[in-house]
């Protein structure tokens, strides 16, 4: 079984169509079933359920998928790490709590420090202390300052959520708006995760919003930003991501769950390691701040 085979796999299962998949890849058709019938002889099972237009991935397949997905991603990791070795790059581990943090930061960050290889992640949930005393992370940036006495969290960068509003709107000319005050329709989000979604969604639950979350992916969110005159959301550190057109207006939210300052958390014995970004970092936070005078 060799790496290319899986690759192939990944990609017929995420397109649903071996036609789709060989024209992706480049190669013919027929190939494409030779290597897929090899894969399956190999694993002894079908991995798709086949109809005349389509293929779906069976229970099988989902299973195989799970781990093809690891395979590919550790020969990745392996791949990057042999090459930093060999280059002499330093390697950062960087996980973020938000996905408008984390395309503001890395790209820069890489322009700025080439000779800094970033392995860069998005995180959920409330255990930061363990996977930084147990170094899965080098650094984490964080909606608030982590209460340990291993842990330093600095201050990095503000963020905030608007409301992205068609031109007819009747919210158009308000100055400013909490989403206790959005009328009860639709609401565009990228469904990527995040901790501004998952302050969304608190919000929306206790106070029982009469708002209903359309989660896509971003390519979708954004076709339908562009095409429809569904409100939406956008983060600042997302903008330049991001363009909803010339005929939207961007209203700033009020709530204070949709407005934080992320800081940069790292273990105070791993200092050293880290020292690069901690003075972008606050480089970023001293424009930050001369930004909101």
């Amino acid at each position: 079984m060799d790496i290319t085979a899986l690759e192939y796999f990944k990609i017929i299962a995420e397109s649903g169509s071996l036609t789709k998949a060989a024209q992706q890849l480049h190669i013919t058709q027929p190939a494409m079933s030779a290597m897929l019938k090899k894969l399956e002889e190999e694993l002894e099972v079908e991995l798709f359920d086949r109809s005349p237009n389509r293929i779906h991935l069976n229970k099988a397949g989902e299973v195989a998928l799970v781990h093809v997905n690891t395979i590919l991603r550790n020969v990745e990791q392996l791949k990057a790490d042999v090459l930093s070795a060999a280059r002499q790059i330093q390697t950062l581990s960087i996980a973020f709590c938000d996905p408008g943090v984390r395309w503001f930061s890395v790209p820069r960050f890489s322009v700025a420090h080439p000779e800094v290889q970033v392995n860069d992640d998005l995180y959920e949930g409330d255990d930061t202390v363990e996977l930084l005393r147990e170094r899965v992370y080098d650094l984490m940036v964080t909606p608030q300052k982590i209460q340990d006495a291993r842990i330093q969290s600095l201050p990095f960068l503000s963020d905030q959520v608007y409301l992205s509003v068609p031109e007819d709107s009747n919210l158009v000319e308000r100055d400013s708006i909490s989403v206790r005050e959005i009328p009860a329709q639709a609401l565009l989000y990228p469904q990527i995760g995040g901790y501004f979604l998952s302050q969304m969604e608190k919000v929306i639950t206790e106070d029982h919003l009469p708002i209903t979350l359309v989660k896509n992916n971003y390519n979708v969110t954004q076709h339908l930003i562009r095409t429809t005159n569904f409100l939406a959301t956008i983060s600042t550190l997302s903008m330049d991501l991001r363009n909803d057109g010339p005929h939207r207006r961007l209203i700033p939210m009020t709530d204070p769950e949709l407005n934080v300052l992320y800081y940069i958390s790292y273990l105070k014995n791993n200092r050293e390691k880290v020292r690069v970004f901690l003075q972008w970092g606050k480089d970023c936070n001293d424009q930050n701040e001369e930004d909101r005078r």
